[in-house]
């Protein structure tokens, strides 16, 4: 077990749930992550994009209807990077079985979940204390 040790950066940022904020949320992430994290590993950066461009496409695609804006939040400390999409939509997402190349959409969280997983990371949906939103969270080692 690895000792807590204290964010080195918290940054937190509201998009609205619109086509145009996955591109743009990749971009203040990437400015974000590349200023707040110098020593951190191409590889690392390529995968947390890719994870957020996921998290922040699934949440425009299944929850804008009933959460017009959602949070960016990303956090490091010591050890890892912590990305979390939270919204106001109260339906769980799941990661669903390995696809099938015929398979048309619906792996998004599988990706992401498969990405962390393949460096030892974590993803975990929590619900809101009022059952009204979640908020999806990948840990990443640094």
């Amino acid at each position: 077990m690895r000792p807590l040790s204290a964010p080195r950066f918290r940054y937190e940022m509201t998009f609205q749930t619109r086509d145009h904020s996955v591109p743009a949320t990749r971009r203040a992430a990437k400015a974000i992550l590349l200023g707040g994290t110098p020593g951190m590993k191409d590889d690392c950066l390529d995968r947390a994009l890719l994870i957020i461009t996921e998290l922040v496409a699934n949440t425009v695609q299944h929850a804008a209807r009933l959460s017009p804006r959602a949070e960016l939040t990303l956090v490091t400390d010591d050890h890892c990077l912590t990305i979390a999409v939270h919204d106001r939509d109260p339906r769980l997402p799941r990661v669903l079985p390995p696809s099938h190349p015929d398979d048309i959409g619906g792996r998004g969280l599988r990706l992401v979940h498969d990405l962390a997983a393949e460096v030892d990371g974590t993803l975990e949906v929590r619900c809101d204390s009022d059952r009204r939103g979640k908020a999806v969270h990948v840990s990443l080692p640094l």
